[in-house]
């Protein structure tokens, strides 16, 4: 009976946000999904030989919050070749993926990963929205034959 008027009094239960992006690692590799990249015809799939860096980045907004203004957003990252040459990051959201509980085939894929080089991006990240001092990136992980930018 509490359930039918929970459900009744909360409405129904509203459409999933075409935006929302859902991560994931597997034996396989890396799967970034959402609604709108497949409806763009974007990849979102990357093999693990694909993946050349794993990291945590704190850097400014691109774009300023309307009421506030501008401030600092915590990323991981992954780099992957990009069909022009390069590499190419692909960036999603510090709340998904916690340092204490990796994907265990994240950690089996990325020997030697460096914990206490996220933590110490995340612990920036921590010290809030406007700490505009300690912008970097902390690279926790780093395939062994990642190709340079090249000749300047």
């Amino acid at each position: 009976m509490w359930s039918f008027i929970k459900r009744l009094l909360a409405g129904p239960t509203p459409p999933e946000d075409p935006l929302r992006e859902r991560v994931g690692f597997d034996d396989a590799g890396f799967t970034r999904s959402s609604e709108l990249a497949r409806a763009l015809g974007q990849q979102e799939f990357w093999p693990w030989s694909d993946i050349l860096e794993f990291g945590f980045r704190y850097t400014q907004a691109i774009y300023p919050d309307p009421w506030a203004g501008d401030y600092m957003e915590g990323l991981w990252f992954l780099r992957v070749p990009s069909d022009g040459g390069g590499l190419m990051a692909m960036e999603f959201d510090a709340a998904m993926l916690d340092v204490e509980h990796l994907p265990p085939a994240l950690l089996h894929n990325m020997p030697g990963l460096d914990r206490g080089a996220l933590r110490a991006g995340l612990a920036a990240a921590a010290r809030g929205p406007r700490n505009f001092e300690e912008q970097g990136e902390w690279v926790g992980w780093r395939a062994a034959a990642t190709p340079g930018p090249g000749p300047a």
